[in-house]
């Protein structure tokens, strides 16, 4: 299993201290200013007077590179400050510095600590992290009921990647009983929220009949989906099927996923709200 950043989640089988405020004077030449520029401008200037939303997103800046030359080592400290004055979305990805090792040396203790406060003002991501670092005993004890109540409350709030992880669990029947209907409802959240590598797990389901009836059908449609997302993994079953479906099938799974794909997506905006 894996992390990503909120800046990306997690997926399966895959101090309290006063604000330190940095006082930057923004460049005096604003006509001469790009666009972007412009608005890491703004933000700097809203950071320095203890914005938390604003130092956050200068935060996001220094580490994506926008706007500003890729400074990791700034973007922790930037989340640090929001982070202390409790945003949690800040909280949140200086957890994922933690976890990672990125512009800080990797310690589980400090990302479960800050995932913790973040996952506390309900923020779905941190949920499901926390729930991964008890699931591999990560800078906590191994605890599969804690990690299980922790995927459900990130899955609820519309993390997709808990989402994932949870039909990954009921699928095998890790921590709990095998249900594999229980998999599908969970694999299909998260393929609504535009998850990767859950398609496959989807035309898998369908074209072994778990959970759901058996239909080659959906599965090739899934696959193609799977494949539109980037993920290679569907292409060897996806050419045993070829032999199989006739050239009908095949244009029936191919209008069928793009029918999916548009039903998934005023799910997909409705769950970001």
């Amino acid at each position: 299993m894996t992390l990503g950043l909120c800046l990306g989640l997690l997926s399966c089988g895959q101090e309290k201290n006063p604000p330190e405020v940095l006082r930057m004077n923004p460049p005096s030449e604003q006509s001469d200013l790009t666009d972007v520029e412009k608005e890491f401008s703004r933000l700097t200037a809203l950071a320095a007077k203890g914005d938390a939303k604003a130092q956050t997103s200068l935060a996001h800046k220094y580490a994506l590179g926008k706007g500003v030359k890729k400074d990791m080592n700034e973007a922790v400290r930037w989340y640090r400050v929001a982070g202390n004055q409790g945003e949690p979305e800040a909280q949140f990805n200086l957890g994922y510095m933690y976890y990672n090792g990125e512009g800080v040396e990797r310690d589980y203790t400090k990302a479960v600590e800050w995932f913790r406060k973040s996952a506390a003002q309900g923020n779905a991501g941190a949920q499901g992290n926390l729930g991964l670092m008890y699931d591999n005993g990560e800078g906590v004890a191994e605890d599969n009921k804690e990690a299980l109540r922790l995927y459900h409350l990130g899955a609820k709030n519309g993390d997709m990647y808990s989402q994932f992880n949870l039909g990954c669990i009921y699928d095998s029947g890790e921590m709990v009983p095998e249900d594999n209907a229980a998999a599908v409802k969970w694999y299909l959240k998260a393929a609504t929220g535009g998850h990767v590598d859950v398609p496959n797990y989807l035309g898998l389901m369908y074209d072994s009949g778990e959970g759901v009836p058996e239909d080659d059908v959906r599965a090739y449609a899934w696959w193609l989906i799977g494949i539109g997302r980037g993920d290679d993994a569907p292409r060897a079953n996806m050419a045993l099927l070829e032999e199989k479906l006739t050239a009908e099938e095949l244009t029936a799974a191919r209008k069928l996923s793009d029918q999916l794909l548009k039903e998934m997506e005023p799910k997909k905006h409705s769950e970001e709200k």
